[in-house]
């Protein structure tokens, strides 16, 4: 600790920005500076360092895959980490996403600071759920789904947070005021994110003779490359004659505005560990249709902003998006209530307290330590 203030150290691999990055980037921005001095290390060229808004030092660094990495070349960046972590007197280790914690976790032998690990993702293969957990003495998990799939006691729930500044401008659209039902997709294109039941549920929208809708695609294959499943949702798209009602908008860096402009969106992944594009939805004032997998349904259970839908149910999602095209819900107060829930619930002031409360509570108990050793 240096001036009164407590050196963290977030760590990250990825060069470009998804949901676990824009999450990052909220908290570094609410961190207390008065109390914290932030030290970032990711990739020197990573997209989203003008987003940062707080003082912070840099340290370019990048992490490659573990599998290139392993060996002399994963040895030498831990011993770079190693040596900037003493150097700083870094006293929290905050590593985020998946990538991270495998360069982070030996450093629990190799210096006393304490280890935290922002759990955001959900997966069945045993080192990340049984192993890696062991090397931190904190570890985040984003959602009640995520924290399920890992053992220990060293666990806490902290969901991601919105940025209320994004609110600054109202909804101004209402519902179908252009006699138009506006449905908006966001993320990456890749397939567990499901949009192909997406596509048949509004296919079914147009069986049943109701036209007057639009699906908006927004993302593309950047992140993870996969063009094939991105190729095959377009054929499907020609093949059922969708082309006017369907589009492919790309990536959009202002998704919020998009989601200001559609009267519903739609999340219907397969065991999403979260889903940040639903908070912010609702930040948008634009409820929110989910399936029931993951972490998402929890997010509706909280805000009351929207629908939860059976897991991969195409019928109960065409059945559901057709009440609301057919003006059979008070979409006012779904829009109401959600805004209204996610502003207080998963604000991003009280989600970095949150984190700050963590931090305290691993300091607090590494001085008792030290002051009984």
């Amino acid at each position: 600790m240096e001036n009164g203030k407590t050196n963290v150290l977030f760590v990250t691999h990825a060069d470009k920005k998804g949901g676990a990055e824009q999450s990052l980037i909220h908290l570094i921005n609410y961190l207390d500076t008065a109390k914290y001095r932030i030290y970032l290390l990711s990739p020197g060229d990573a997209a989203y360092l003008n987003e940062i808004k707080t003082e912070y030092e840099h340290f370019p660094l990048r992490l490659n895959s573990i599998k290139q990495k392993l060996g002399l070349g994963y040895l030498e960046t831990l011993l770079r980490i190693k040596r900037f972590v003493k150097k700083n007197r870094i006293e929290i280790i905050h590593a985020n996403g998946w990538r991270a914690p495998w360069y982070t976790a030996p450093l629990k032998f190799m210096t006393k600071s304490k280890l935290v690990w922002h759990h955001r993702d959900h997966t069945h293969l045993r080192m990340f759920n049984h192993v890696l957990p062991r090397f931190f003495d904190q570890v985040i998990c984003i959602s009640h789904f995520v924290a399920n799939s890992i053992r220990g006691s060293n666990k806490t729930i902290i969901y991601n947070g919105i940025d209320p500044d994004s609110a600054l401008t109202p909804k101004s659209r209402i519902l179908m005021e252009d006699d138009t039902l506006v449905i908006g997709m966001f993320g990456r294109i890749v397939e567990w994110k499901r949009y192909h039941l997406v596509i048949e549920a509004v296919k079914k929208m147009a069986d049943n003779k109701r036209y007057n809708w639009k699906l908006l695609i927004v993302g593309d294959t950047s992140v993870d490359g996969s063009e094939d499943y991105y190729n095959d949702l377009i054929r499907k798209v020609i093949a059922y004659g969708l082309e006017e009602n369907i589009v492919f908008y790309g990536y959009s860096p202002n998704p919020l505005d998009v989601m200001k402009d559609c009267d519903l969106t739609v999340n219907f992944s397969l065991n999403e560990p979260f889903g940040r594009v639903i908070i912010e939805s609702l930040l948008a004032q634009t409820p929110v249709i989910v399936s029931d997998s993951g972490g998402a349904p929890e997010i509706i259970r909280e805000t009351k902003g929207g629908f939860i839908v059976k897991d991969g149910d195409v019928e109960e999602l065409y059945r559901t998006i057709r009440r609301v095209y057919d003006k059979g819900v008070n979409h006012q107060e779904l829009s109401n209530e959600g805004y209204a829930n996610v502003m207080n619930d998963f604000n991003m002031k009280a989600i970095a307290r949150k984190v700050e409360n963590t931090y305290h509570s691993l300091l607090a108990r590494k001085m008792k330590a030290e002051t009984a050793g």
